[in-house]
């Protein structure tokens, strides 16, 4: 997935849980710019899980600032390996 297809995607989140109409770029402070408090900061941490289905850890929730930020926490996310089905080992 591409970080233009991430963005797409924060976007659409953002516009339909937190009512954003205003464009959405990469250098956007989420607290600063966007003007999220600490539970619609939550809302969208959980909310772009969702989406994507990734985990954010504690640590790259404590490295969000920007947009972008959470653009290249998505894409780790997505890269990480997955683990592995315990249905499927048994044998």
């Amino acid at each position: 997935m591409t970080d233009a297809e991430v963005l797409q995607g924060i976007r659409e989140v953002a516009q339909q849980h937190l009512g954003w109409r205003q464009e959405l770029t990469p250098e956007l402070h989420l607290v600063e710019d966007l003007e999220l408090d600490s539970v619609r900061l939550l809302t969208l941490a959980i909310e772009v899980e969702n989406r994507f289905r990734v985990c954010l850890d504690e640590d790259d929730e404590l490295a969000i600032a920007t947009v972008g930020d959470l653009v290249v926490a998505v894409q780790r996310g997505l890269s990480a390996p997955t683990a592995p089905d315990v249905a499927t080992d048994a044998g």
